[in-house]
């Protein structure tokens, strides 16, 4: 954290401070195009120091320049960095309530649902969560995700049997529903994926279709599939340091409290923006994205249909405390999303009002 005079640059953004303006270093692994950046950082920070006049500004360091995925939660808890974007399943041992969560994957057909049920069950439901992010010094604000995950390969892929074997990017829940099913899960973080399949060293990646774009996966993937197969919702996009958010004015957190919503709706809209047009620019390359044939469906089915005992049965053998009530709870709120997020009928100012009503109005 620093107090700086005259002007203050962020990214290619350089906002005129005054005297005694804070400035705050954040951190992202993921680089300057990505959709969380592109959507969420840039844009949510520069309303933060226009909404306080100047007085709140904000360092950015994107593209792991400051820490990669493993690293980013201990910078942050030892005062490297003053806050940054977290992905809790690259630090469950640190964090593994809310690990344990994040790992439910597989039932997540609408990140919008699981995002709004992350938030609310981590800011209003688990107090275990919010101890171990004490331990690590640190405070979690928010939660966002990433669209609907789909299968990503190198090579074109018709169903189970071209699975059987392969080595497959998918960690957490995902890795376990798929080495149920007879493919080779391999524990690569997002920051490393492109280099490993580029290099033959993963065969298939299940992410984000606009991660063919944003994470140039596109290069060299001849196969997608169009069936979605989950998502991901345990990205904790404001992680700050316990002691600088004790010492931010009321005014300051206020801040904060008011564009978090805003910021989460940005960029679940903003991936389904990202992903219209790579799937766009994969199929004028490739031709359409295929359908998996019906015996992976059926296998992926059952999967689903397990993955929440599973979730628990993991969680309680890896003692996490109160596994099965945390795990039944957010489920429980999912189930509250799922109505939310369909009486919007796809509103993204319907879904904002929605989070900063049913959460962070009460915080």
């Amino acid at each position: 954290m620093k107090y700086l005079a005259g002007a203050l640059c962020a990214v290619s953004m350089c906002v005129a401070a005054p005297a005694m303006a804070r400035e705050i270093t954040v951190g992202a692994y993921t680089s300057p195009q990505s959709t969380p950046n592109t959507h969420g950082l840039f844009p949510g920070t520069k309303r933060m120091t226009e909404q306080s006049g100047g007085e709140l500004t904000f360092e950015l360091f994107t593209g792991g320049s400051m820490g990669g995925p493993k690293e980013l939660l201990g910078n942050v808890g030892s005062g490297i960095l003053d806050a940054a974007s977290v992905v809790g399943i690259y630090v469950s041992s640190q964090i593994p309530t809310s690990s344990m969560l994040s790992s439910l994957l597989v039932v997540g057909d609408d990140p919008k649902v699981m995002v709004g049920a992350m938030n609310e069950m981590q800011l209003l439901n688990c107090p275990e969560c919010k101890d171990e992010l004490e331990r690590n010094n640190v405070v979690g604000l928010s939660w966002t995700g990433i669209a609907p995950v789909h299968m990503i390969c190198r090579d074109p892929i018709s169903g189970l049997a071209d699975l059987q074997g392969k080595k497959v990017i998918g960690p957490s829940g995902l890795g376990i529903a798929l080495q149920a099913i007879g493919a080779t899960p391999v524990s690569i973080t997002t920051a490393e994926m492109y280099e490993a399949m580029n290099r033959g060293q993963a065969d298939c990646s299940v992410g984000s279709i606009a991660w063919l774009d944003t994470y140039s996966l596109g290069d060299f993937s001849k196969g997608l599939w169009d069936t979605p197969l989950g998502s991901y919702f345990g990205v904790m996009n404001w992680t700050l340091n316990k002691d600088l958010w004790a010492d931010l004015s009321e005014k300051e957190k206020q801040i904060f409290h008011d564009n978090l919503a805003q910021q989460i709706g940005d960029v679940m809209w903003g991936y389904e923006e990202d992903d219209r047009e790579a799937i766009a620019n994969f199929e004028a390359k490739n031709g359409p994205a295929t359908t998996p044939d019906q015996a992976f469906k059926d296998a992926w089915n059952e999967q689903k249909a397990v993955a929440v005992q599973a979730a628990i049965d993991k969680g309680v053998k890896d003692g996490v405390p109160n596994a099965e009530a945390n795990v039944r709870k957010f489920m429980e709120l999912a189930e509250k999303w799922k109505g939310i997020v369909a009486d919007g009928e796809g509103s993204k100012d319907h879904y904002i009002a929605a989070l900063q009503r049913e959460i962070f109005d009460k915080l």
